[in-house]
């Protein structure tokens, strides 16, 4: 619960800091974090029967990364001049 809680908190001061400075490289940067997270997490052998537990803390990793997914959408891509092209 405590690498989710450090995860959560460095992808929401990327986007937090992007929003507020205009900067969007910090959200991509915590898009990216998210994209690498989905795919670890989804891609991951689980065993055949998964108990209660692991299928919640899943499920939060999941709205975890949702979240920077979001932020690097809103405040990153959209954001920039050139989109796709990362120029200031």
């Amino acid at each position: 619960m405590r690498l989710i809680l450090i995860t959560y908190a460095v992808i929401l001061s990327l986007g937090i800091t992007a929003m507020l400075t205009g900067w969007h490289y910090l959200a991509n940067i915590a898009g990216f974090i998210s994209a690498v997270g989905f795919m670890l997490v989804f891609f991951k052998d689980r065993a055949d029967e998964e108990t209660e537990q692991e299928v919640k803390m899943r499920r939060y990793w999941y709205a975890v990364f949702a979240t920077g997914v979001f932020f690097s959408l809103i405040f990153g891509s959209f954001w920039n001049n050139h989109m796709g092209n990362m120029a200031i």
